[in-house]
């Protein structure tokens, strides 16, 4: 067994879980609860708890898997940062995942929909915008058929209605925006238990094996773990933002410089 923790604080729900890196299907202990402004308080202590459920310790773990969002800035900054001190502290890879990839991860488990089926996962991007992200369900699990990025409720349910496809639909977004899909999805959307639209662990668990790049769990699952930390680094994960943070949008509307930092699109925050 090589077991590694995962954690998401990207919304107000945080989800914690133990997997093994020797068997995908494998989760050893998870929990996840409502923590709304609270994630840096609860994260470790939970992590803990669930490390101890599985009879472990943080000495124990072969990896740190984390989601990046996008969500709450200030909740993925949480996450993102207290994986890197774990992961860099014991010296041991720090692999990624999507937090919408998750979402669509524990509907799929829930809702066990046809192959093929779409499944529309809304985060709330707050702004009265949101994070949409579409995906197909494949051999029981799914696949991502569009990158992260924020727009307009609006914008997103057109798109989606234009498929012409029924769209299985969850996520936080839909808390203040469901009225917006119902009206333009009409019965081509179909709303999910708002139990599944937030993570739970193995939903992480799923996300963290799916996730697509070198920095993953199916990269390192086999290599020592010198070289999975050399390929899996802590300093190289990135948290997924999307756009400029307040703060930034401030500065860049005051006519002053805003480094492009890679973690807000392609051109220092915009997504075009």
């Amino acid at each position: 067994m090589r077991p590694f923790l995962l954690f998401d604080t990207a919304t107000d729900h945080l989800a914690v879980a133990v997997g093994d890196l020797e068997d995908r299907s494998a989760v050893l202990a998870a929990d996840d609860f409502p923590a709304p402004r609270a994630a840096n308080t609860v994260l470790l202590s939970s992590a803990e708890r669930v490390l101890a459920s599985a009879g472990l310790r943080f000495e124990h773990l072969c990896a740190i898997g984390c989601g990046r969002g996008p969500g709450s800035f200030t909740g993925v900054r949480i996450g993102v940062a207290t994986a890197k001190g774990l992961a860099h502290g014991r010296g041991v890879p720090l692999v990624g995942f999507g937090t919408l990839d998750a979402v669509a991860a524990k509907i799929v488990a829930g809702l066990a929909p046809d192959e093929g089926q779409l499944l529309g996962v809304v985060g709330d991007a707050m702004r009265g915008e949101v994070y949409p992200a579409l995906f197909r369900v494949r051999s029981g699990g799914v696949e991502r058929m569009t990158a992260d990025r924020v727009t307009l409720p609006e914008v997103a349910a057109t798109e989606w209605a234009q498929l012409g496809r029924r769209v299985v639909l969850g996520g936080q977004g839909l808390v203040k925006h469901r009225a917006v899909f119902e009206d333009i999805l009409g019965e081509d959307g179909i709303i999910a238990d708002g139990a599944l639209w937030t993570p739970d662990g193995p939903a992480l668990v799923r996300a963290a094996w799916t996730a697509a790049g070198d920095s993953t769990v199916a990269s390192i699952r086999h290599l020592p773990l010198a070289e999975a930390y050399r390929i899996a680094h802590p300093a190289a994960l990135l948290p997924v933002y999307t756009r400029l943070s307040d703060a930034e949008e401030a500065e860049r509307s005051a006519g002053r410089s805003v480094p492009h930092n890679g973690v807000a699109g392609p051109r220092g925050g915009e997504t075009g």
